[in-house]
């Protein structure tokens, strides 16, 4: 279906982007609301993605009301660079920071004072901006970007739990290595975090000032780890083994860096008396991968994860992400009361995917389609409800957000805006993704392009810049990445048209 409700309407759109580069289109009090709503974690296991394990009735409703992209990916399978690219507008390489490290995006902000983040933009374009939970990377945050200061919550409010010897207490943080993996304790929403985040976004929602428009951001960590959530959010998944991966074997033919996820944790395995392996063998890295989970309380640091624990997990995954899901519909319920919801912008994402057994993997920081591939809804005023297959990135948003609000979009951005696919979601898809993460460090780099039908990595050393290794999937015919075929002799022209098209995108795209 189409995007816009008649032909006139959207002649009007393409007049406004002819001009939207060099000056803001709508007047002040004729920009929506922006709400954007960003999950941690979350992978597309959605029931408006076709997968009703989970139950998500408030996202799958957002869905219904807006424009759902089916293939929409990341640019890092890792927090903080993620987010760093989704609020800058930025990619990766462009932004240097592979890492979680704080000193890191310090280094960035003094080198590209020019990378102004979208609150800071909409905020200096006449929007009220606010910020609730996680949208930097936790102690990423400038408070300067809003209007007021953040509100991420405690520090260290990712390790939330409750006292496993009297539920009813305050939360705690948990330390580190001494966290639970998962916790189904039985409390109303409100006695977790996300909870009492909620009310306070529907609070200010309800003291707003309407006469300005509002930039609304909005965070939730689960289902990051530990997966925390209320008792009858696990009450209401029952998983069994047609739960498990599909694909629980590393990728034949793959090199062990294309999915050994646990590289960045060898630090934290010694914390507690370990020595992980580094770089590992093939073996070796199959019984330690995804040790961003194995660092938790109830799960074997390395090793077999028996199917009974497995199936645990997994209920403990779509127990957050119910929780979650309950939290979004509180807020489009409030959006909803006050006839707000048609006429409020809202952009509905996560920060990547997640691995829950695929390629012996648990956690993200891969290449793979299960760690890149993201939820991202559009819903706003003019628009029909609809799904298109076009390939975006989460770079895209940025520039879209500023042609829907009616301002001009800075010269920094690097995605593009995605009207276009929202116009012709049915027209022919000729767009590309590009993902990248870097591995044993810096030491290794792999680079994604992801076309309509082909996942292609190239990884290459940072020493030298030689290319140590190619991976070639093919989305006809294996969709949940099991072979790598870039070694075989009858692909060997694909390989060099694809690596060609890779290496002209990426050097496109850094500025």
């Amino acid at each position: 279906m189409r995007l816009f409700q008649n032909f006139s309407l959207y002649v009007m759109w393409i007049g406004v982007l002819t001009v939207l580069h060099s000056a803001d289109a709508a007047p002040i009090a004729e920009r929506p609301d922006i709400l954007m709503i960003v999950v941690d974690d979350l992978r597309p296991m959605l029931g408006c993605y076709g997968d009703a394990r989970i139950r998500t009735p408030n996202i799958d409703r957002l869905a219904r009301h807006g424009v759902l992209f089916e293939r929409a990916y990341c640019q890092y399978a890792k927090c903080g660079t993620s987010r760093l690219s989704l609020m800058t507008g930025l990619r990766p390489d462009s932004i240097g920071v592979f890492s979680n490290r704080d000193k890191d995006v310090v280094n960035f902000r003094k080198r590209r004072p020019d990378a102004v983040s979208i609150s800071r933009w909409l905020k200096g374009r006449g929007y009220y901006a606010l910020s609730f939970g996680k949208i930097d990377h936790d102690g990423w945050h400038v408070d300067d970007e809003w209007s007021v200061p953040a509100a991420p919550g405690r520090d260290g409010e990712m390790l939330e739990v409750v006292d496993s010897k009297d539920v009813s207490k305050p939360t705690l943080i948990a330390d580190r290595i001494a966290c639970p993996v998962m916790q189904s304790p039985d409390v109303p929403d409100d006695h977790l975090f996300a909870g009492r985040m909620t009310q306070q976004v529907l609070d200010n929602l309800r003291n707003r000032d309407s006469t300005q428009p509002m930039f609304l951001a909005v965070g939730y960590r689960r289902p990051h780890l530990p997966f925390v959530a209320p008792k009858r959010y696990f009450d209401m998944h029952h998983p069994d083994e047609t739960w498990l991966a599909r694909n629980p074997l590393a990728a034949a033919g793959s090199p062990v860096m294309a999915w050994f996820n646990s590289d960045g944790y060898v630090g934290t395995a010694r914390r507690v008396g370990l020595t992980m392996p580094s770089p590992p063998n093939r073996e070796q890295a199959i019984q330690w991968n995804g040790y961003e989970m194995r660092s938790y309380l109830g799960v074997p640091n390395h090793g077999q994860i028996e199917t009974s624990l497995q199936l645990r997990l997994l209920q403990a995954y779509a127990a957050c992400v119910s929780y979650v899901d309950a939290q979004v519909g509180r807020i489009l319920d409030e959006l909803e009361s006050t006839k707000k919801l048609n006429s409020t912008l809202i952009v509905f994402c996560t920060d990547h995917g997640w691995h829950l057994g695929e390629h012996s993997a648990w956690g993200k920081m891969t290449n793979f389609e299960i760690a890149t591939r993201v939820p991202m809804i559009i819903a706003g005023p003019g628009f029909e409800a609809g799904r298109t297959r076009k390939i975006a990135e989460l770079v895209d948003l940025y520039p879209t957000i500023c042609d829907m609000a009616g301002v001009a979009k800075p010269d920094h951005l690097q995605g593009e805006s995605l009207i276009p696919a929202l116009t012709e979601p049915e027209e022919s898809n000729d767009s590309i993704a590009l993902s990248q993460y870097a591995r044993f460090g810096t030491k290794y780099t792999g680079r994604a392009l992801r076309t309509d039908r082909y996942r292609f990595v190239v990884w290459d050393a940072k020493k030298g810049g030689e290319t140590v290794h190619r991976e070639l999937y093919d989305h006809d015919s294996d969709p949940d990445e099991t072979v790598n075929l870039a070694s075989k002799e009858e692909h060997r022209e694909l390989v060099r048209t694809l690596e060609s098209q890779l290496r002209e995108a990426f050097l496109r795209n850094v500025k």
